[in-house]
């Protein structure tokens, strides 16, 4: 149920049968409490009303009006409770259900819309009764006294939630992100006053946000370790490629700490004001099962965070060696690391046939996987996928050097003889040539950096044996460290809570308005989770350390008085690299006046770095723009060639000026395998999952003979 698109073309995406069943079970709660609510209060108050009509401050039916209004807000309260779930990254109820936080997200917008709807029905309810018995000025009064409703506290808080509403819709969160991510935090306002209106009702979502202060408080702990950069590069395509130190693996009790599908949270402290505390997710192209102590990524300059990063490379580069072309950075790159987050299992293990379909920058996660299933392979698993096919689609040829940065044949030499075969369709669907901007670079261009290695270096080595690593003190740690957080944290704040009720709330002299009450139950949340459950976190932090001492001494570092050859991998270890490329808008006056200029010469090689093996492609581009140039005499204007005629390591075909038919590639899928469960992954835009989900609903037969294949359909693509 979780893999068949039921729903392919709607406003809410490609929906699951899984996905389509939550909504429906959703809408049904709501209804129920709603409906049943209403009607028994309604029988309610006829029956008061024939009995004593003249307590009755206003009209039958505007009473039962008011009735139903309470009747949504209470209702509403079922998707508001819910809503926390999903948007705790490392929630255990997203992990015993297996589901993603990059899926999650989705319930909680469609958690997070229906809540707002409901509350504003429930306020323009009450705003109508209110006008209608001409009492519109208890709007704006504060009720005190014990557990009673602030009206005015209402209003303030369904204002600022329409806030957060519109600032969140796609318009202006894709063009202003600054503005989205600053505003949302005005949640924390929104609960404040929420607890103000109805004080009486923090019992019913206590536990979830609970739930979502421990993974806050832990995600904070994480947040403050920073992490060096060991690396960062530009790629001839302009995407940037970092690696940040992952450290040493402790005891984990045989499970990996993160998987090939995970996905980080990253920040970089060193960019603008607004941008340094911003979180942007990335897929990571590393796997546990390479062994490096290290996370890789692939980052495209798409939006301003990721343009200010890549510009940030340039600003803070200074020349160190002119002959060597090496930049020298004045500091060591540091970032903040979040996660992991994503599937709690390689699920794409359990197929023997697999499907990933990616475009542009989408191709990251496969690489990981790619590289995962190899290395696999390197160690004599057995159980892994033996048919791989892989379909990426890119708009300029230079794009494809994201997927050649991996070469299968340096993980395993000659590896479709051990029963593993990978074939690759690249599609460059690019099909007018901007002859100024694609053709080969000329002689005067050449002098610019272009696709040629500058190392960065740090200024001075930092006297440490090894670079600060990603924190494994997470959400998505060690469970039984984090059953015992949360169970801490839950227990601390009613043990708070009640002694607040004992000895300041239920006092004989205490008159205890209920703002304070709210205050009381914030306090007792925070203390509770800080308090209690960062009392585990510490003991958790002492444990590994503790680990990382004895693997230390296990496994020692390389003394000062090693080896020259021993001294040289160490420091080729601490080096920070950066192949880079300028942007095409650059200026040529400012490349001529640039001090390395004059050292780089027309028939410089492209390196594509792979571990300690560069992959060389001398002349590839060239060939490839003059076979685009061909492309534009061709009657239809689509060549297909070879991907390793053109310096690629990968076996398969490249296809120039079209697009592909997906629906000719998943019969030819189906011909080609009978009876079997084939794993079909998509990472690129909306469109185009929605085709491969329609394609996937197509040739999959629910009620179908024995020989029929199913392709089971997993978006990996994550849109915030």
């Amino acid at each position: 149920m979780t893999t068949y698109p039921i729903v392919v073309r709607s406003p809410l995406g490609v929906l699951t049968v899984a996905e389509l069943l939550f909504i429906m079970g959703i809408f049904t709660l709501v209804s129920y409490s709603f409906a049943r609510t209403t009607y028994l209060r309604s029988q309610e108050l006829h029956l008061r009303y024939a009995l004593k009509p003249a307590t009755f401050d206003a009209s039958l039916k505007m009473t039962i009006f008011s009735a139903a209004s309470e009747a949504m807000g209470r209702a509403a309260m079922i998707p508001f409770c819910l809503l926390w779930v999903p948007v705790s990254r490392g929630s255990p109820f997203l992990r015993l259900i297996r589901v993603p936080f990059e899926h999650a997200v989705r319930y909680h917008i469609w958690l997070s819309v229906l809540t707002l709807s409901m509350f504003t029905l429930h306020s323009l309810g009450y705003i109508g009764f209110y006008a209608a018995t001409h009492g519109i000025s208890q709007i704006f009064e504060w009720e005190t006294n014990g557990e009673s409703c602030a009206v005015v506290a209402g209003l303030i808080g369904i204002i600022v939630g329409l806030i957060m509403w519109v600032s969140a819709l796609s318009f202006f969160r894709r063009r202003w992100y600054e503005l989205f991510f600053g505003v949302h935090h005005l949640y924390i306002i929104f609960f404040l006053f929420f607890l103000y209106h109805v004080i009486r009702t923090v019992h019913f979502i206590v536990i979830p946000c609970l739930l979502f202060m421990v993974d806050r408080f832990l995600r904070m702990v994480q947040s403050q370790h920073s992490v060096d950069v060991l690396s960062a590069k530009i790629l001839e395509s302009g995407c940037l490629h970092l690696r940040i130190a992952g450290g040493k693996e402790s005891n984990t009790g045989g499970r990996e700490w993160y998987h090939a599908l995970s996905s980080w949270y990253l920040r970089i402290p060193s960019l603008s004001i607004l941008m340094r505390f911003q979180w942007h997710l990335f897929s990571a192209t590393s796997t546990p099962m390479d062994g490096r102590e290290e996370l890789s990524f692939m980052i495209k300059p798409l939006g301003k965070w990721t343009s200010n990063l890549k510009d940030q490379l340039f600003r803070s580069a200074q020349v160190h060696d002119i002959s060597g072309l090496t930049y020298q950075c004045p500091f060591s790159l540091k970032a903040g690391v979040e996660g992991p987050y994503g599937y709690e299992s390689d699920f794409f293990l359990e197929y023997n046939v697999l499907v990933l379909i990616c475009g542009g920058i989408g191709v990251t996660p496969f690489l990981a996987i790619l590289s995962d299933v190899l290395h696999r392979k390197q160690k004599g698993q057995r159980v892994l996928p033996s048919q791989i096919h892989v379909y990426h689609c890119v708009k300029k040829p230079e794009e494809l050097c994201v997927l050649n940065s991996l070469d299968p044949n340096g993980i395993v030499p000659e590896y479709q003889r051990h029963g593993l075969e990978i074939e690759v369709c690249a599609y460059v669907t690019r099909q007018i040539i901007d002859t100024n901007a694609h053709k080969c670079p000329s002689s005067q261009t050449r002098k610019t950096p272009n696709n040629k290695e500058i190392a960065y270096s740090p200024t001075t080595l930092p006297t440490r044996y090894k670079p600060h690593a990603v924190s494994r003190i997470s959400s998505k740690g060690e469970p039984v460290w984090l059953a015992c957080i949360v169970i801490a944290s839950i227990t601390g704040y009613y043990i708070l809570w009640g002694l607040s009720n004992v000895f300041l709330i239920k006092t004989p002299k205490a008159s205890f308005p209920n703002y304070n009450r709210a205050h009381l139950v914030l306090v007792s949340m925070i203390l509770g989770t800080v308090v209690f459950g960062g009392f585990f976190v510490l003991i958790w932090h002492l444990w590994l350390k503790q680990q990382q001492i004895q693997l230390h001494c296990s496994h020692p570092l390389p003394s000062i008085s090693s080896t020259d050859s021993e001294r040289t991998a160490y420091d080729s270890f601490l080096s920070m690299s950066t192949c880079s490329t300028l942007q095409e808008n650059v200026p040529l006056s400012s490349i001529a006046n640039h001090p390395i200029s004059s050292s780089i010469t027309s028939e410089a090689p492209i390196e594509v770095q792979h571990g300690s093996t560069p992959i060389k492609m001398n002349g590839k581009l060239k060939e490839i723009m003059i076979q685009m140039d061909r492309m534009e005499n061709h009657k239809n204007g689509i060549a297909t060639c070879s991907l390793t005629a053109h310096g690629s390591p990968w076996n398969g075909s490249l296809h120039f000026g079209c697009r592909p038919c997906w629906d000719d590639i998943f019969t030819h899928l189906g011909k080609l395998y009978q009876a079997q469960d084939i794993g079909v992954l998509v990472s690129g835009s909306t469109s185009m999952r929605q085709d491969v989900a329609e394609q996937c609903r197509k040739h999959t037969n629910i009620i179908g003979t024995a020989s029929s294949n199913v392709f089971h359909y997993h978006s990996i693509s994550f849109d915030l």
